[in-house]
């Protein structure tokens, strides 16, 4: 008896079940398998990616009615390529999405993969792997000494106030002036977030560029030429107050 004839190419079998979980009314039903079968199935996959997004992007959830929310939720789970088996990586996946495959539709909100972006924040350093070396907070007595931006620490710059964000406030046009914020992890292992001038975010941005690098070549790269001594004097105290938040950290 040749058992070849009975063989079944399960990749492909499996390629027909997730196309159809994925996308029902763009691929057949898998023979063999009854629809409603399948239809639970989709269902609870589905359902459990949604519940995942809606956790994890709370302030998009709430700006968007039912309908729209589960045609975009829909989008995602039919035409992203995800490749990740983890539940924690599918945030970062829908942001992805939102990149690429997300065709603009006249009802998306112009912030909507910043705000996407900015709710990521929060839980990719929440899980972060990172650890902030245990340093003891002190004044800057030297400015010689060299800073470095804590691994837990992201420096964060949006066209729109995503910090803002909610259904009593929703920007639509473009500001004038991009929002700068700085996301970090402090000692209690609670996620915060910062406001930032843009003085401050090009001192945040520099030590990150360049870091380890020295208050003082800090200062002279960020600041013009001949700066004021109030000028000076406002870069250090916000030096200062980063470390002591430790978001920046004397080496």
């Amino acid at each position: 008896m040749n058992n070849s004839l009975h063989k079944v190419d399960f990749k492909a079998k499996q390629a027909e079940f997730t196309s159809y979980i994925r996308n029902p009314s763009s691929n057949p039903c898998p023979e063999g398998v009854r629809e409603n079968r399948m239809q639970m199935y989709r269902e609870l996959c589905f359902n459990n990616v949604e519940s995942f997004l809606s956790s994890n992007f709370p302030v998009l959830r709430k700006i968007c009615n039912n309908d729209y929310w589960q045609q975009l939720t829909q989008d995602f789970f039919a035409n992203h390529p995800s490749t990740t088996p983890y539940f924690s990586e599918i945030p970062e996946e829908f942001i992805a999405y939102l990149q690429n495959q997300r065709k603009i539709s006249a009802d998306d909100y112009p912030f909507m993969l910043e705000l996407a972006h900015y709710e990521w924040v929060e839980m990719a350093l929440t899980i972060s792997t990172e650890e902030s070396p245990a340093t003891e907070i002190h004044q800057i007595t030297d400015l010689t000494q060299s800073i470095n931006l804590s691994p837990l620490a992201w420096p964060l710059a949006y066209q729109f106030p995503v910090h803002k964000i909610s259904p009593d406030y929703l920007h639509q046009q473009t500001p004038k002036q991009p929002s700068y914020l700085v996301a970090y992890r402090d000692t209690k292992d609670e996620v915060k977030f910062i406001e930032l001038a843009p003085l401050s975010f090009c001192l945040l941005q520099t030590i990150q560029n360049q870091q380890p690098i020295s208050i003082d070549l800090c200062l002279t790269t960020v600041l013009p030429d001949n700066p004021s001594e109030l000028l000076k004097k406002s870069a250090l105290e916000a030096i200062q107050q980063f470390i002591d938040k430790q978001v920046v950290l004397l080496v």
